[in-house]
C-alpha cells in the first residue's frame, strides 16, 4: 500500500462515516442523480481497503461489494471521472462479477468525491443495466451533484476539525464556557449536571440551580433514553472515544425540544471517569424545517450553524483577549495569532468594520469569494465593494451609520443579498452583522457565505415537488394550483372551460407482463404523444398512475373538446415500439365542460370528479372512446 493510499484510508476512517445509518441529505442526492441521468441505479460509494460500501444507494439491493469488483476503484486510482458506455464491450470490465451477475452493470458513470486535502474518498455514481449511446451527457448533472456532496463531506470534515481544535484548547478558553452560544455542561458519572452554562439553561428552561438537582436522564425523552445510555456505556467501556446523536429533551414547561448532543469523557489518572464533556445544540427549528420541506436544507443549515457558532465563539475570545491586554500582553499575542489562523482558514468570508461600514479585516475566504485581495478591501465601504449600486439603498438602508437609525436595524438580522464579485459575477450571499462592544469602541463583524449551490438545490427540490419525476409533466399537487387560476381566467373572459380525464386501458396488464420499467417507458411515451396533440394554451398533468388530466382553455367552439379527444385516441392507437417490443394500448376519456356560472357554483375538486365519472362511463361502454358530461345535461357517448 503506498503512502497516498494509507493517508487516504486514514482520512476516510477519521470521518467516522463508514457503516453509519442512512442520511436524508445523501439519499436525496442519489435519488436526484438517478432521475437527472435517466438511470435505474445510483450510489454514494466509499472505497475502503478491501471493499466499497454504499453510504447511500438508489435502486441497488447491495450494501457493499469487494473492492476488486468495484468500478469506483478506477476513479479512486485516477482521481478523474469515469464513464463506461457499455461494460460488456469494455475489456476492463466485461468479465467483472458485477457485469456477469446481478446487478448486470452495462452503463457506469462515476465522479470522484475528494476531501479537503485532495484524497479521493469515494464516488457519486450512476449505474444502469442498459448501455448508453451518449454516455458523456450524464456527466455535467452528475458533477453538479458531486459538488454538493463534496461540500457536505467538507462541512463534516471541518466540523470534526473544529471540534478537535476546541478540545485541544479547552483549558485556554475556559472563560468562554458560561458565555458560549451553544449549550455546554460537565456531567457526573451518575448523570447529574455538575456545571451548566446559560445557553443550556435557555434550551431546557431550567435555572442553573434547578438543573443541577437533576440528572440528564430526568429531562431526556423516554423514547430516546435507551439509545443515549447504550452509547454512554460504550464510551465508559472504551469501545468508542466520543459519540453524537440527535435526541429530545423535555423542557421545564413540558415542551419537547430536539437537540444535537456531543459527548466525550474526562478520566482520572486511575482510569476512572471523572466527568463527561457535553455539548448541546438546539436543533428544534432545523427538525421542523426538515419535516416541512422534506429537503436537505435543514441538515446543511444545522452544520453551517454549528460552524458559525464555533467561529463566533473564537472571535469573542479575541475580544476578551484585547480587554485583558493590561493583565497579559503575552497571552494576548498568543490568542490573537491563534484566532487569526482560525479566521484565515475559515470556510466563510469574514469581515470586520467600523460603525461607518469601512472594512478593517478581510480573511482569505473573503478574497476567494469576492475576488478582492485584503490590501484592496481594507479601507473600502463594504456595501460599495460587494453590493450592486442600484441595490444598495434597498438591501442595506442606513449601512453607513450602523450604530443608529436604519443602520442599527441591520445589526443582528439574518440577511440575504445579491452581491457582485470583482469580476462582475453576481452571487447570492447570506450574512449577519454583529456588534461587539469593547472598552474603547464598537466594532461590527460578519461571516458571509456564498449560497449559490443552496439556492440551486432549493429550486431543484421545489421543481421536483410540483413536477412528476417520470414524465416531467406537472403533478397532481401542481394541478391543484393551476386549476383555480384557469377557472379565474376562463370566468374573466366569459369562456367555457373543459376538463379531459384520460385513463389508459389495460395498463396494469403491461406492468404485469413486461415489468414496471417497460410500464414507465410507456407512460413517458404516452405523455409525449398527448403533448403533441393538445394546443399550446392547454395544460396537461399527470394525475397519478396511468391517469392524465388536461385543461382546455379558450374554447370558442363547443365541439373543440371532442375534436381534441378524438385526436388523442388516434394518437394513442398507434403501436408503441421499444426495441423489439411492440405494445398497443387504448384510452378512455371523460369530458366535462363548464360555463362561467357553473365555474362559480362548483369547487375545482367537484369539476375534476365529474370528468372522472365521465371517464368511468366511457370504460363501462367498451373503452377506447370518450364520454361528454355537461353538469346540467348528463352524459353523451362517442
Amino acid at each position: 500500500m503506498g503512502n497516498n493510499e494509507r493517508a487516504r484510508l486514514e482520512k476516510l476512517h477519521s470521518l467516522h462515516i463508514l457503516d453509519t445509518e442512512p442520511e436524508q441529505v445523501f439519499d436525496s442526492i442519489t435519488r436526484i442523480a438517478a432521475s437527472l441521468t435517466d438511470t435505474s441505479m445510483s450510489a454514494l460509494s466509499l472505497v475502503d481497503a478491501r471493499r466499497q460500501w454504499f453510504k447511500s444507494k438508489y435502486g441497488l439491493s447491495l450494501s457493499e461489494t469487494p473492492r476488486q469488483y468495484s468500478f469506483c476503484s478506477h476513479v479512486i486510482e485516477s482521481g478523474d471521472p469515469l464513464v463506461v458506455a457499455d461494460a460488456a464491450n469494455d475489456h476492463r470490465f466485461k468479465e467483472n462479477h458485477l457485469v456477469v451477475n446481478a446487478p448486470h452493470i452495462r452503463f457506469y458513470a462515476g465522479v470522484p468525491l475528494k476531501c479537503l486535502d485532495g484524497h479521493t474518498l469515494g464516488t457519486l455514481c450512476v449505474i444502469d443495466s442498459r448501455p448508453k449511446q451518449n454516455a458523456e451527457a450524464s456527466l455535467p448533472a452528475l458533477m453538479d451533484l458531486a459538488t454538493i456532496t463534496t461540500q457536505t463531506l467538507h462541512q463534516r470534515e471541518q466540523l470534526l476539525q473544529t471540534e478537535q481544535a476546541m478540545q485541544r484548547h479547552a483549558q485556554r478558553f475556559n472563560s468562554l464556557f458560561s458565555q458560549a452560544p451553544i449549550g455546554m455542561a460537565l456531567v457526573a458519572p451518575d448523570g447529574r449536571w455538575r456545571e451548566v452554562n446559560d445557553a443550556l439553561c435557555a434550551i431546557v428552561g431550567y435555572r442553573r440551580e434547578e438543573l443541577q438537582q437533576l440528572t440528564f436522564q430526568d429531562i431526556t425523552h423516554p423514547d430516546d433514553l435507551d439509545k443515549d445510555l447504550n452509547l454512554l456505556y460504550d464510551l465508559v467501556a472504551g469501545k468508542i472515544t466520543r459519540y453524537q446523536l440527535d435526541k429530545r429533551y423535555i423542557k421545564k414547561n413540558g415542551e419537547v425540544v430536539w437537540i444535537a448532543l456531543s459527548v466525550t469523557k474526562q478520566c482520572l489518572p486511575t482510569g476512572e471517569v471523572d466527568y463527561f464533556n457535553v455539548i448541546v445544540r438546539d436543533i428544534q427549528q432545523a427538525k421542523q424545517t426538515e419535516l416541512a420541506l422534506q429537503t436537505l436544507e435543514a441538515n446543511l443549515e444545522a452544520e453551517v450553524h454549528a460552524r458559525t457558532s464555533a467561529l463566533h465563539a473564537a472571535h469573542q475570545s479575541l475580544v476578551q483577549a484585547f480587554e485583558a491586554k493590561t493583565r497579559s500582553e503575552h497571552a494576548l499575542q498568543d490568542n490573537a495569532l491563534e484566532l487569526r489562523t482560525i479566521l484565515d482558514n475559515a470556510n466563510d468570508a469574514y469581515v470586520c468594520m467600523d460603525k461607518a461600514g469601512i472594512i478593517n479585516a478581510w480573511n482569505k475566504q473573503a478574497e476567494a469569494t469576492f475576488g478582492w485581495t485584503e490590501a484592496e478591501a481594507i479601507g473600502q465601504p463594504l456595501d460599495q465593494l460587494i453590493i450592486p449600486e442600484e441595490a444598495r439603498a434597498v438591501q442595506l438602508p442606513g449601512f453607513h451609520s450602523l450604530g443608529q437609525g436604519l443602520g442599527r436595524q441591520l445589526v443582528g438580522k439574518r440577511l440575504e443579498v445579491e452581491a457582485v464579485r470583482k469580476d462582475g459575477l453576481r452571487i447570492p450571499v447570506e450574512f449577519q452583522i454583529n456588534a461587539i462592544h469593547t472598552h474603547k469602541d464598537t466594532i461590527y463583524t460578519s461571516f458571509l457565505r456564498d449560497i449559490t449551490e443552496r439556492k440551486k438545490l432549493e429550486q431543484l427540490l421545489k421543481n421536483e415537488a410540483h413536477n412528476d419525476v417520470l414524465t416531467g409533466l406537472p403533478n397532481r399537487r401542481k394541478l391543484e394550483e393551476l386549476l383555480p387560476l384557469a377557472i379565474q381566467e376562463a370566468h374573466a373572459q366569459q369562456c367555457p372551460l373543459s376538463i379531459l380525464f384520460l385513463d389508459l386501458d389495460g395498463f396494469k396488464q403491461v406492468n404485469d407482463s413486461h415489468g414496471h420499467p417497460v410500464g414507465d417507458l410507456l407512460l413517458r411515451s404516452v405523455a409525449q404523444r398527448i403533448q403533441r396533440v393538445i394546443r399550446q394554451s392547454d395544460i396537461v398533468t399527470r394525475f397519478g398512475g396511468d391517469e392524465f388530466v388536461i385543461l382546455l382553455n379558450h374554447i370558442e367552439d363547443a365541439k373543440t373538446p371532442m375534436t381534441i379527444a378524438r385526436k388523442l385516441l388516434d394518437a394513442l392507437s398507434s403501436a408503441f415500439q421499444f426495441g423489439q417490443l411492440s405494445l398497443c394500448i387504448t384510452a378512455s376519456i371523460g369530458i366535462a365542460t363548464f360555463n362561467a356560472e357553473q365555474m362559480l357554483e362548483m369547487s375545482p375538486s367537484e369539476m375534476i370528479r365529474l370528468s372522472d365519472e365521465a371517464m368511468y362511463t366511457a370504460k363501462h361502454h367498451g373503452k377506447n372512446g370518450f364520454y361528454v358530461m355537461a353538469p346540467s345535461r348528463g352524459l353523451t357517448s362517442h
